[in-house]
């Protein structure tokens, strides 16, 4: 398995269409199907579907699971550039997709304005994905939504996430602070792979008797069309539904009872923070700045 196979795997997985990874990679169509189907032979598995009439690629079963191991392979190699190059300026993260928004966007892109030597590899996760790739040492700064007893891993406390209602719904006639108790539960769009302990604390009190969700998805951005039901709603961090609101005109609604704020941690490995690079130097500085 080469690095290039592996490169060529995950641009397949973002574009879905071996036209577009060509184009993306700057190779040909033939080069990549080449080397797909090379390294779907050294697997012993199809990693993707392919069949007549379907306009994208379609990731296998096994396609799926060989997803984290690429990722792993991928993170791999950049550590062994590192040691090669005794590069100061590789910076890795991982973050939930509503951490990125809330709070570590601005400051990636202030680091990429400062530092134009720096490469960053970015990954979005659940909290639990996070905990796993710091204890693997995949990533020198994780954030999360709750600690964890894991050794080696120090945990740092750094803002809070505060909770709102979003809907197509029109619940105008009633104000922008709405009662829980108009929500239909059996219509929530859940977020899941994090720990939302909060999120069930609230739902325990106001919808004791109901105890499943219809819908439940790891991405607000992939929330969009599920909510259009009439009486669909979500729960999402404020900022994240200010940008769902901007993006796609959805509307934020106030709770006269929300959920308890929930707390974001910072990650980092206790080996590997004693030995700052100066790209995490940087990081650890910026981060102070914009932490409550």
């Amino acid at each position: 398995m080469q690095n290039k196979d592996i490169e060529i795997f995950l641009e397949l997985i973002q574009s879905r269409n071996i036209t577009k990874a060509a184009e993306h990679l700057f190779l040909s169509q033939s080069v990549i199907s080449t080397r797909l189907k090379k390294l779907e032979e050294e697997l012993g598995y199809e990693l993707f579907t392919r069949s007549k009439g379907m306009r994208e690629m379609e990731l296998t079963r096994q396609g799926h699971e060989f997803v984290s191991i690429a990722v792993r392979w991928k993170n791999l190699f950049e550590e062994a550039d590192l040691l090669r190059e005794r590069s100061q300026y590789l910076l890795r993260l991982a973050a939930p997709e509503s951490v990125y928004y809330d709070f570590l966007e601005p400051i990636i892109v202030a680091m990429i304005q400062q530092v134009p030597s720096l490469k960053l590899s970015l990954q979005i996760n659940d909290s639990s994905g996070i905990y796993d790739l710091m204890e693997s040492n995949m990533i020198d700064f994780g954030f999360a939504s709750y600690e964890s007893s894991l050794p080696n891993i120090i945990h740092r406390h750094i803002y809070d996430q505060a909770f709102c209602v979003v809907s197509y719904t029109d619940f105008a006639e009633l104000g922008s602070t709405i009662s829980p108790l108009i929500l239909d539960p059996s219509k929530e769009v859940q977020l899941s792979g994090g720990n939302f302990s909060s999120l069930t604390l609230w739902r325990e009190k106001w919808f004791p008797n109901h105890s499943s969700c219809r819908i439940e998805i790891n991405s607000p951005h992939m929330m969009a069309n599920l909510l259009k039901e009439e009486g669909s709603w979500a729960l999402l961090s404020s900022v994240s539904a200010e940008r769902m609101a901007e993006l796609y005109g959805i509307r934020i609604y106030l709770l006269s009872d929300p959920p308890e704020k929930r707390k974001i941690y910072l990650l980092r490995h206790e080996g590997i923070a004693a030995m700052q690079t100066e790209a995490a130097s940087l990081f650890s500085k910026m981060l102070a700045q914009m932490a409550v």
